[in-house]
């Protein structure tokens, strides 16, 4: 099975609404999302509350990390498979985009999952704060990927999802599912052409 980006539109890529073209390469994501992501964490880092938040959604993996250690490799073993069945090679490129998506999934699980829900619930509610930062979560895929509406629904809806496992205390378990879902939605860098 090949995957093959939409020439038009680029993957989950709405047309240009906007001056400019879409998104057609890594650069294009790493400037546009990744960097932003990167920049909500880290101020979220900055949050005094960060310890507290820490402990409580690395608690687990404090109490197993070998078990950690073994599964995320499992998870990354099952990736790079993954992109052989996606008829791809495994280059250099391909593995730097694993990597990429790990730590987009860690940063936006920190922020969406555990830094903002905290910050806002003791305002707002637990409930009101979880719907609010995963609608923030989705349209931010509107505005720095450029995706449809429709995926940025999924995402909502994903994010809701992953906000579930969230209450289970375990901020690796999310950031591991939240890494496998993304690679299964965009397996391959943007702009990689066919073999």
């Amino acid at each position: 099975m090949r995957i093959e980006p939409r020439k038009d539109q680029g993957r989950l890529q709405r047309k240009p609404d906007l001056p400019g073209k879409g998104i057609t390469r890594f650069r294009e994501v790493l400037l546009r999302h990744g960097l932003f992501v990167l920049m909500l964490a880290l101020v979220c880092f900055g949050l005094p509350q960060r310890r507290a938040w820490l402990e409580w959604g690395l608690e687990r993996f404090f109490a197993y990390p070998l078990a950690y250690f073994l599964a995320a490799l499992c998870l990354l073993l099952f990736l790079i498979l993954m992109t052989k069945v996606y008829d791809r090679i495994l280059n250099t490129r391909q593995f730097l985009w694993i990597v990429y998506l790990l730590g987009v999934s860690i940063c936006e699980e920190w922020v969406f999952r555990l830094a903002v829900p905290g910050l806002t619930a003791g305002f707002i509610g637990l409930f009101p704060a979880v719907l609010l930062c995963n609608l923030v979560f989705a349209a931010m895929h509107y505005f720095t990927l450029r995706w449809k509406i429709r995926w940025c629904a999924g995402a909502f809806l994903g994010a809701m999802g992953l906000s579930r496992l969230m209450g289970h205390g375990d901020l690796i378990l999310v950031i591991g599912v939240h890494w496998l879902a993304t690679f299964l939605n965009t397996p391959v860098p943007v702009g990689t052409k066919d073999k």
